[in-house]
């Protein structure tokens, strides 16, 4: 598993809404500036969290981003699945093209089950995090 940068920046862009949001929508500049994150880069993750159904826009003059739900419902897991599909993926579950490399036989695959279980637990962790609890520990 590897969060990338897209991944890390998706959860620092929702705890800035958190954060700010309920002073009324959060601008793209006031995510940037406050994360220092860059500009462009955020516009495209926006656009996937808010497809993710994560955040939703709002137009206008004070426009800007809401969180779709509290902080306290969407966890680290929803966040990384809307900016980067699974959290954790099991290369041999891919696909069969993929299988055929890596495995002699499904039947017989003895670590299958081990990357499976890891799979649960890390999911099981991520979704134990919501953002409010990471926006609560920034003080």
């Amino acid at each position: 598993m590897r969060i990338t940068t897209q991944g890390d920046y998706a959860v620092r862009c929702l705890m800035a809404i958190g954060r700010f949001g309920q002073e009324g929508p959060v601008s793209i500049r006031r995510i940037v500036e406050s994360e220092g994150l860059p500009q462009d880069y955020i516009e495209q993750l926006l656009l996937k969290l808010r497809r993710g159904r994560l955040i939703k826009s709002v137009r206008g003059v004070n426009g800007g981003y809401l969180l779709s739900s509290q902080p306290d419902e969407i966890t680290i897991r929803n966040v990384l699945e809307a900016a980067e599909g699974q959290a954790f993926e099991v290369i041999c579950a891919r696909n069969k093209k993929a299988r055929k490399s890596c495995c002699r036989s499904d039947e017989r695959c003895v670590l299958r089950g081990v990357w499976e279980g890891l799979k649960g637990r890390i999911e099981d962790y991520l979704g134990s995090v919501s953002v409010q609890d990471l926006i609560d520990k920034e003080g």
